[in-house]
């Protein structure tokens, strides 16, 4: 076998093995994966800084709608991930191929369905979320977004893929391939060819197609599943299976995203397209703080998924714990040098002419707003395990739940001010920390997979049926 086959083989082998070591192997490429990608999304944010304040409120403003688009790769991603997992820890490679050619033909068949209608509706969809006086220059630059549609939908799925089979190093080179193209882009659409706002947008679409084609071309030349998948083709009951995964993280991260529309519309209704900026910055960089607890919850799923497929309940349990207490362990830390020390992490943003007044207002911002991690670093990992217990429902219903408090806390917040928004935050993740530690441990009080061969429901005893559909089995505790 060729070296890249031995390579593709190790990954499964490692994700089969002790939980705690293939977590940890696959967290830390994730986890730079993340950095390298919201530093990418920082260098947006800082070239646009450059152009004002309007386009620094103005890609605040889209932001949520990028992530919308993005999102639904991701969760597609994540339920093609979480099934070909399960279907690789059972030992049924051609199906787990199947699942992956079925994951890889929705997302691009659904990308591009979906452009057309987002591309004519661009300005209109942002009136609608309160672009106000920065509609123009938001348009200038969202409309760029929204015709990368299909790459952004597929990147997310190949990227989830991946990790699916235990490659989360390739995955990592996707996003480094990702941002260190648009960084290059970035200054020379804005600035040199003076594209403004629309430049940064452009670049985006560019360094994520690079970075798609590198998926794609790895999966299929030197992946666990590349030769299996060349005999896939497409298949109604592949697809329905890997659906019913991917359609409710799909909604999970819809709703996630577009939650935040709503949030940064009653910012704006409370304190302008200024406040706005205030608001979204020191956001923007709290949320870096919450990449270890994404990565582990991201190394969660296939360790998890893959498990429930072996019928090892035990090993899915261990993952979880492991996961938990070195996320929170790592997001408190960084809790406290944002809370000491914000200003240095504010400056990519404050260092022109027209940012730099806003700077002890972010400050004010980011103090309060950190208190936050520790407990929303238990929402991705509590999600992460209800996917890998194939109840993708659960973690929709937390996710619109989670959403609906913060919506009701960030509106009592902006009828007071800005300020009180921050505590919302604050509030709202502790309510959402308690909500998804509660829902895993449930799942996993209820989601026992039977480990013997003869069961009476007549279903198998690796968690699947003899047709090859994810359950788990009723007479199990």
């Amino acid at each position: 076998m060729d070296t890249i086959g031995m390579s593709a083989e190790g990954n499964v082998s490692v994700m089969l093995g002790d939980p705690r070591r293939a977590i940890r192997t696959m967290a830390v490429p994730i986890l730079i994966a993340l950095v390298v990608t919201e530093v990418n999304s920082l260098a947006d944010r800082s070239w646009c800084s450059g152009l004002g304040a309007d386009a620094l409120a103005a890609v605040a403003l889209c932001s949520p709608l990028y992530f919308v688009i993005t999102g639904l790769g991701t969760g597609m991603g994540v339920g093609g991930a979480a099934t070909v997992s399960r279907l690789i820890g059972s030992g049924d490679r051609d199906r787990a191929a199947s699942a992956a050619y079925q994951t890889l033909l929705f997302s691009l068949v659904f990308g591009l369905v979906l452009t057309l209608p987002l591309v004519m509706l661009c300005e209109d969809i942002l009136v609608l979320i309160g672009s106000g006086d920065v509609t123009g220059i938001s348009c200038d630059y969202m409309v760029w977004i929204m015709v990368g549609t299909p790459v952004f939908v597929m990147n997310g799925a190949v990227a989830g893929l991946l990790r699916g089979e235990g490659a989360a190093k390739v995955s990592t080179m996707m996003m480094a391939v990702t941002a260190i193209v648009n960084i290059i882009l970035d200054p020379v659409l804005i600035y040199v060819l003076d594209m403004g706002i629309a430049g940064a947008s452009v670049a985006t679409v560019i360094a994520t197609t690079v970075s798609t084609v590198i998926g794609i071309w790895y999966y299929l030349k030197a992946g666990y599943l590349r030769r299996e998948i060349r005999s896939a083709c497409p298949s109604w009951f592949d697809m329905r299976s890997v659906l019913s995964m991917g359609v409710p993280q799909m909604a999970e991260y819809t709703v996630m995203y577009a939650m935040n529309l709503v949030l940064n519309y009653l910012v704006v209704w409370c304190a302008g397209s200024e406040g706005l900026a205030v608001y979204s910055v020191p956001n923007t960089v709290v949320n870096l703080a919450l990449l270890p607890a994404y990565a582990f919850g991201s190394a969660l799923v296939p360790v998890a998924s893959a498990a429930f497929g072996r019928g090892d309940v035990e090993k899915m349990r261990e993952g979880y714990r492991y996961s938990v207490t070195r996320s929170i362990w790592v997001v408190v830390l960084l809790t406290l040098v944002l809370f000491l020390i914000p200003e240095p992490f504010l400056f990519p943003f404050t260092y022109s002419d027209g940012t730099q007044y806003l700077t002890g207002d972010m400050a004010e911002a980011m103090r309060v707003i950190s208190l936050c991690l520790p407990f929303y670093a238990v929402i991705p990992l509590g999600a992460s395990m209800l996917q890998a217990l194939n109840l993708p429902n659960w973690s929709l219903a937390m996710a619109l739940a989670r959403n609906l408090v913060f919506i009701a806390m960030y509106a009592a917040g902006a009828m007071v001010s800005l300020y009180w928004i921050y505590w919302a935050v604050v509030a709202g993740s502790v309510v959402g920390g308690a909500m998804a530690y509660v829902l895993a441990a449930r799942g996993m009080r209820r989601s026992g997979v039977c480990r013997g061969p003869d069961r009476p429901d007549g279903r198998s005893g690796n968690g699947f049926t003899a047709q090859g559909r994810l359950s788990t089995c009723p007479a199990c505790p």
